[in-house]
């Protein structure tokens, strides 16, 4: 059976939430599968940053916050840091910054919908400083990968989202962890070329890991590689 690939311990990174009440400094904490923060009181928790849910009945004495019919925070900011390896000049992987911030959109059917955007902060031997990405973006996913598109010469993301054994599911993928390993199985994803193998791998993939993931089997993808390319 898929493992679950998660931080040892889990990861606890600065972050801000900006709503209607005005601005509130949290924690976000992620361990690799769920993330979860404070916000006045109340906790949410989720799979992903787009769906964090309360936890249990709101505080009564707290700033109330608007949150979906399904309980999810919505109608607020959140911004946040977290590691994120490069490979590059010097030993790798190289440690960076990523600073993201998310607008996750009203509640009513016509509200606005969520964007991404997201910075890489870099430290190398002749090059310190920070790479932006466009947008806004809906997903992680189409966020690093423009992202990586930014890097200098000779500069990669050495995370899931760059490794030559991820790929997401043709049914689709979320906002954020989402993504297959096939640390595994990696001479059978080597052979993947389309849809119909990556189904018939699917079941042999080690779980799913989020695309900033980063663990000591990591190599950097070569392009047309699996069902992605």
């Amino acid at each position: 059976m898929p493992s679950e690939l998660r931080y040892e311990p889990p990861l606890r990174l600065p972050a801000v939430v900006t709503d209607r009440w005005g601005r509130a400094d949290t924690v976000l904490v992620n361990d690799g599968q769920t993330f979860s923060l404070l916000l006045r009181g109340n906790r949410y928790e989720g799979d992903s940053l787009d769906s964090l849910e309360l936890v249990g009945r709101l505080d009564e004495d707290a700033l109330p916050p608007d949150l979906t019919r399904l309980d999810e925070l919505c109608s607020c900011t959140i911004e946040w840091r977290t590691p994120l390896q490069v490979t590059g000049p010097g030993p790798d992987p190289r440690p960076g910054v990523l600073h993201a911030r998310l607008v996750l959109g009203d509640a009513n059917p016509d509200g606005s919908l969520d964007a991404l955007h997201v910075t890489l902060e870099l430290d190398l031997p002749d090059d310190a400083g920070t790479v932006t990405s466009g947008g806004p973006w809906e997903d992680m996913e189409d966020a690093l990968l423009d992202l990586q598109r930014q890097l200098p010469p000779g500069v990669a993301l050495a995370a899931c989202i760059a490794c030559a054994f991820s790929d997401y599911s043709p049914a689709g993928s979320g906002f954020i962890g989402s993504m297959a390993c096939f640390r595994d199985a990696k001479d059978a994803y080597r052979a993947v070329t389309g849809k119909a193998d990556i189904f018939r791998l699917w079941d042999r993939r080690t779980g799913f890991a989020q695309e900033t993931f980063h663990c000591a089997e990591f190599e950097s993808r070569r392009p047309g590689t699996g069902y992605r390319g």
